[in-house]
């Protein structure tokens, strides 16, 4: 049975997805300079050694198609032809990543250093701005160098058999422009580290609660009776404020500044033992009146005596 060439269009697309043939053009060799790696580009398979292979795969397919009466002939022939020019732009593609891929460990040695040590410099700079600095060096000097290497490594690979001359041209065309933004790419500070205690993902915020501390120890002791007494009282119905201002010269405003005050100076030795930033401590000192005042006025439920 015939199809039509409509038909036999969506069989080819398939039959390229599937061996997995068709790459995509965008590919990382013609992309910024990446920040967190090293190596520029990874050095991938993909040979036309292997093309061949999977066009040996394809044609056998399609061969059984054609002999089923699925497609034509003139089809099949038009699948392998456009099989072949996607598995020569795959195999290209991966030919330029192994070209590209060493760039930063050439850039150590153009400037006389180690990689880790010219890692370690990277950070809010580039590798221009560094050869500028290196005496003897340049942004120019070190483009050329790594241009040449390039260039000798694309030659090399044609006379190996391991790149054909179109792949070689398209590579050598892309070197010059590639190597001046990997050159020139400023690599960006790292993140800093969050404060201890800070806020960051999956931890809690310290608590200003949590600075108030013992409000009966400081209750009792401002008003001089014991935690009983205070108790008594509580359980009676009456608030923190109500037992200040019922004893003898005492006050409500005056337990609430004496909470206050030891609140503080608890943030504070927490600042001073780097467990707190010092923005840390200023925001929860701000809240930490209201939360005292509302300590202060809670009223807790009176308890009957039996």
């Amino acid at each position: 049975m015939k199809i039509s060439g409509r038909k036999a269009a969506t069989i080819a697309v398939s039959v390229l997805l599937g061996l997995g043939l068709l790459g995509s053009a965008a590919f990382a060799a013609f992309a910024p300079a990446p920040t967190d790696t090293m190596s520029l580009v990874p050095a991938l398979p993909g040979t036309v050694e292997q093309a061949g292979k999977d066009g040996d795969k394809l044609k056998a397919l399609l061969d059984s198609l054609v002999s089923k009466g699925v497609i034509t002939q003139a089809q099949e022939d038009a699948i392998l032809a456009a099989a072949k020019a996607a598995a020569g732009d795959k195999a290209g593609d991966a030919f330029l990543r192994g070209v590209f891929k060493d760039l930063f460990t050439q850039s150590a040695t153009y400037l006389g250093v180690q990689p880790k040590d010219l890692m370690a410099k990277l950070p809010g700079t580039s590798l221009a701005a560094i050869a500028n600095a290196t005496a003897g060096k340049s942004r120019d000097g070190l483009v050329t160098y790594l241009v040449n290497i390039a260039d000798n490594a694309i030659a090399k690979a044609v006379t190996d058999g391991k790149a054909t001359q179109a792949q070689a041209d398209k590579a050598k065309a892309a070197v010059p422009d590639h190597i001046a933004k990997f050159v020139d790419h400023t690599w960006p500070q790292p993140k800093p580290r969050p404060a201890p205690n800070a806020k960051t993902p999956g931890t809690r915020a310290p608590s200003v609660q949590s600075f108030v501390g013992d409000v009966f120890k400081v209750t009792t002791d401002y008003l001089g009776i014991t935690q009983a007494d205070l108790m008594t009282q509580l359980r009676s119905g009456k608030t923190l404020g109500d037992v200040a201002n019922a004893t003898a010269g005492k006050s409500r405003d005056g337990l609430i500044a004496a909470l206050t005050t030891a609140a503080n100076g608890r943030i504070s030795a927490a600042v001073t033992a780097k467990k707190l930033t010092a923005d840390q401590a200023t925001a929860l000192s701000a809240k930490v009146n209201d939360a005292v005042t509302q300590l202060v006025d809670r009223k807790g439920p009176a308890v009957k005596s039996h």
